[in-house]
């Protein structure tokens, strides 16, 4: 497609009178562009997401808070800006949470950053897992979303997904 675009502008530009050096200029111009946009597309790598923690920040009469804690791996050459992170939290399967965050995260080039998903919840919503945590003494649990990453190439959103299991004795 990028190819065909290219010669579309080559065609046009043979159409109008220009000095023959000037149409070889603009035509190699065009398709230096058009292949180094296709080109960067190629080199993103997919930002890594694993599960790092979840922290139980508080616990009352209709509910609570807890953090989820993401270690996010930026494999690329250069910094990407995810200007907004979808997520759901599961626990032993059962939805318990969701919800997003627009502020602003930067990942740096070939570092990992640690990103906070801030959950809030109801008991309606946490009771089977609960019951569950009390019976065994921990939970597996999940959460999966999607990044919307800012690139020099554009915007992209990709999906992560996490897993663990938490302990109510061992923390």
């Amino acid at each position: 497609m990028r190819h065909t675009l290219s010669w579309t502008i080559i065609a046009m530009l043979q159409t109008v009178r220009f000095p023959r050096p000037l149409a070889l200029v603009a035509a190699i111009l065009a398709i230096g562009v058009a292949g180094c946009a296709s080109l960067g597309r190629q080199a993103f790598q997919n930002p890594v997401v694993e599960l790092h923690d979840v922290v139980v920040k508080g616990v009352g009469l209709q509910g609570g808070s807890l953090d989820v804690i993401l270690e996010v791996v930026n494999p690329n050459d250069y910094r990407i800006d995810a200007s907004r992170v979808t997520y759901t939290l599961f626990a032993d399967s059962i939805q318990v949470a969701t919800g997003e965050v627009t502020k602003l995260v930067t990942l740096d080039n070939k570092k990992t950053t640690e990103v906070t998903l801030p959950v809030t919840f109801t008991f309606r919503e946490l009771q089977k897992a609960a019951q569950i945590l009390l019976a065994r003494g921990s939970v597996d649990y999940m959460v999966k979303g999607d990044f919307t990453l800012k690139t020099p190439f554009g915007s992209v959103t990709r999906p992560y997904t996490g897993k663990g299991r938490y302990d109510s004795l061992g923390r």
